[in-house]
């Protein structure tokens, strides 16, 4: 089961969220989410990438599986290479529609002047800005639900760097 381009959902994403391309240049597209409608298309999956990409974590969150697969092939939007791809496994009663789902960025300073960056520069309304996940105390987080039921994050930190700190534990 081939995973489709992303740069459909990407070019939508950012004409959402840049008030002019290329923008965002500056920070790291850490990585991309990609959802399936049932278990079985996530065990297919996540298989079917462990073939030829790097699986750096199969870790269950939030009472369900969520793959993290390193690319032996990067995706490639706008001269960026992004580098992770997140697979998580449908939630038991939850119905997400196989697809993209979100992106995560990492930023170029703390998370509270980010959202200020956010406000002042892209002129994000500061209640669109979701904060509740700056309190954890790993890979703390801000969220923007986009039109269209997109989602970005933006994160201090890289997942794969989170993803060796953890194991290294």
């Amino acid at each position: 089961m081939p995973i489709p381009s992303p740069t459909p959902f990407l070019e939508k994403l950012l004409n959402h969220l840049e008030p002019t391309p290329g923008f965002l240049d500056q920070l790291f597209l850490d990585h991309l989410c990609y959802r399936v409608e049932t278990v079985d298309s996530y065990v297919r999956l996540r298989d079917g990438l462990t073939t030829e990409n790097e699986l750096l974590v199969e870790g269950l969150i939030g009472g369900r599986r969520i793959s993290t697969f390193k690319m032996k092939t990067p995706f490639l939007f706008r001269g960026r290479e992004i580098p992770l791809l997140e697979l998580p496994e449908p939630k038991d009663g939850s119905f997400y529609a196989e697809g993209w789902e979100h992106v995560e960025f990492v930023t170029d300073r703390p998370l509270t002047d980010f959202a200020n960056w956010l406000v002042a520069e892209l002129g994000i309304v500061p209640k669109a800005i979701d904060r509740s996940g700056m309190n954890k105390a790993r890979n703390a987080d801000l969220r923007l639900r986009l039109p269209d039921g997109l989602s970005v994050k933006f994160h201090e930190q890289s997942l794969e760097a989170v993803i060796r700190e953890e194991l290294a534990e």
